[in-house]
């Protein structure tokens, strides 16, 4: 008869391999798996006495440990400026996008703020080499020439 840490190892094992999908159910997994592999490695050291058990149940707890760091770190709080919430919220959240996806797409952007009948671009003498989008605000073009906000 086993002794009751490996009894509760192995629930946690079992309650851990019931977990869901996702960056929520990776971190439910990888600590109901933690839990067991610990209890497994103070069953294989106390009542057991086995080395490779217990080294083996002991780098799983480590491995599970760091899963559980970097699951966590990828969930932290993403914020932005208000400028990039709006944008967000307006263009990137009705199609879906991870708010980690998009702070990938903000890391390269810079916000403009244009006075009024201040001229962004100019047809034939700006040179186009960045995507623009108009956050707030109205486009005027006058003449064809100067795109202006």
């Amino acid at each position: 008869m086993e002794g009751s840490v490996y009894h509760l190892a192995s629930v946690f094992l079992t309650l851990g391999y019931m977990g869901g999908s996702g960056l929520v159910g990776l971190l439910y997994i990888n600590l109901f798996l933690c839990c067991g592999f610990l209890c497994t490695s103070i069953w294989a050291w106390t009542d057991v006495c086995a080395a490779d058990i217990f080294s083996w149940n002991f780098a799983l707890l480590v491995i599970s440990a760091m899963q559980i760091i970097h699951v966590a770190y990828q969930l932290r709080s993403v914020s932005f400026q208000e400028d990039f919430q709006n944008l967000y919220g307006a263009l990137f959240q009705p199609l879906g996008i991870p708010l980690t996806i998009y702070k990938k797409v903000v890391t390269c952007c810079s916000v403009v703020s244009l006075e009024k009948d201040h001229c962004y671009a100019m047809e034939g003498k700006t040179p186009i080499e960045r995507l623009s989008l108009l956050l707030s605000g109205r486009y005027v073009s006058v003449c064809g020439e100067c795109m202006c906000g």
